[in-house]
C-alpha cells in the first residue's frame, strides 16, 4: 500500500504545482526533481559498476540501491511540472529566447526537450528493471547498462540542469553530475544499511570495501569538477566563465566554499584511514550527502530566470517529495528482500573458507 499512496500523493502535488504555476514553486520543484533523479540514476550506475566488476562490497548495499533504481517511475511523476513549466524554468523556452547558434537553438526548444526527457526516463525505467531482476551478476548486461547510462545521463544533465544557461556547454560537467549522483546514492545506501545493522564490521571485508568505493567516487567528483573549472579558467571562455562568476556573487561562493567543499573534503578525510568503523562510515555518508545537496543547490539555482531562491519554499517542496520517494524506496527494499531473501550475490570468500584442520 505504500507505493500506491506515495504515487498518488506525489501525483496530486505535481498537478497542484502545474496548476499554480508559480515560478518560485517550480524552481523549488526542479531542485527536488534533480536531487531524486540523480539518486536513482546514481544507484543504477553503482549497481552496473558493481555487477560488471563483481565486487563483494555490493552485497550489503544491493537492496537499497536496487530499490532506489526502481524508484524511477516515481521520478517520472516528479518530472511532470518540469515538462509543463519549461517557460518558467529555462530562458530558452520563454517568450523571448536568448540568441543562440542555430544547432543549439534547435536542440534547446520545448518539443525536442520534452521528447528527450520522456525517452531518457523511459530508458532508465527499463534499464533499472532489467538490471535488478538478475539474481546473479550479468557482466554483459551490466556493461550495456553502463554504456547507455553514460550517454543518457550526460544528455540529461545538459538538458535539465546546465541548459538554464544556454551559453554553457560543458560535456565533462554532465558526466561529473552523474558521478556525484553515484557517490550520493552509495552514501545513502550505506547509511541505510548501517542503520539496519546489516553492514559487516571488521578491518577488512565488504564494509571497508564500500568505504573505499565512497572514497573513490568522492575523489572522482572533486577531480571532475576541478578539471572543468581549470579548463574554463585557462581557456578564458567568456560564456563558461560567466557561469562560475554568477556562483560567486550574492553569497553563492560562500555556500560553495564554506559548506559544500568542506563537507566533501571532511568526508573524504574520514574515509581515507583503513580499518572500517561503522560510526566513521556513518559520518562519511552524512557529510557526502550534505555536500551533495548544497552543491546541487549551488549549481542549479543561480540561473533561475524568473524567481529568486526561497529556502523555505525549497524545504516545503522537499518535505513533500522526500517522504514520497523514501516511502517508495523503503517499500521496494522490503519487497525485494522478501522476494529473494538475502539478495543473491557472489559468495563471500569468508563464508566458504574451509575450517582449520579440515582436509583438502
Amino acid at each position: 500500500m505504500i507505493r500506491p499512496a506515495a504515487g498518488l500523493l506525489l501525483g496530486i502535488a505535481a498537478v497542484a504545482a502545474v496548476v499554480l504555476g508559480q515560478p518560485a514553486l517550480l524552481e523549488a520543484w526542479l531542485t527536488g526533481f534533480l536531487l531524486f533523479a540523480g539518486l536513482s540514476a546514481g544507484a543504477l550506475g553503482v549497481l552496473a559498476v558493481g555487477h560488471l566488476l563483481r565486487e563483494d562490497w555490493l552485497a550489503p548495499v544491493r537492496a537499497p540501491l536496487e530499490a532506489a533504481a526502481l524508484a524511477m517511475p516515481l521520478v517520472a511523476i516528479m518530472a511532470l511540472p518540469v515538462l509543463l513549466g519549461l517557460d518558467a524554468l529555462y530562458p530558452w523556452a520563454g517568450p523571448v529566447p536568448p540568441p543562440m547558434p542555430e544547432p543549439r537553438a534547435a536542440w534547446l526548444s520545448p518539443t525536442p526537450f520534452r521528447l528527450r526527457m520522456v525517452a531518457i526516463l523511459g530508458l532508465w525505467i527499463g534499464l533499472a528493471w532489467l538490471l535488478t531482476r538478475q539474481a546473479r551478476p550479468d557482466r554483459r548486461l551490466a556493461g550495456a547498462v553502463l554504456a547507455a547510462m553514460v550517454t543518457s545521463v550526460t544528455i540529461a544533465a545538459q538538458d535539465w540542469s546546465l541548459s538554464r544557461d544556454p551559453g554553457w556547454w560543458g560535456s565533462l560537467q554532465g558526466f561529473a553530475v552523474w558521478v556525484e549522483g553515484m557517490m550520493a546514492a552509495l552514501a545513502a545506501a550505506a547509511l541505510v544499511t548501517l542503520a539496519r545493522g546489516r553492514m559487516p564490521d571488521g578491518e577488512t571485508g565488504p564494509g571497508e570495501a564500500a568505504e573505499r568505493g565512497l572514497l573513490a567516487l568522492g575523489l572522482a567528483t572533486i577531480w571532475l569538477w576541478f578539471v572543468q573549472f581549470i579548463t574554463v579558467w585557462m581557456a578564458d571562455l567568456p560564456a563558461e566563465a560567466g557561469w562560475y562568476l554568477r556562483r560567486v556573487e550574492d553569497g553563492w561562493g560562500l555556500l560553495k566554499l564554506g559548506v559544500a567543499v568542506p563537507a566533501l573534503l571532511l568526508g573524504l578525510a574520514l574515509a581515507a584511514p583503513p580499518r572500517h568503523r561503522p560510526w566513521r562510515m556513518a559520518a562519511v555518508c552524512l557529510l557526502l550527502l550534505a555536500g551533495h545537496v548544497v552543491h546541487l543547490w549551488w549549481a542549479v539555482r543561480p540561473d533561475a530566470p524568473l524567481a529568486r531562491p526561497n529556502p523555505l519554499l525549497d524545504a516545503a517542496v522537499l518535505g513533500v517529495l522526500g517522504p514520497c520517494w523514501a516511502g517508495w524506496w523503503w517499500a521496494g527494499m522490503r519487497r525485494g528482500a522478501g522476494a529473494r531473501g538475502s539478495i543473491a550475490t557472489a559468495p563471500d570468500p569468508a563464508a566458504v573458507r574451509p575450517a582449520r584442520g579440515t582436509a583438502h
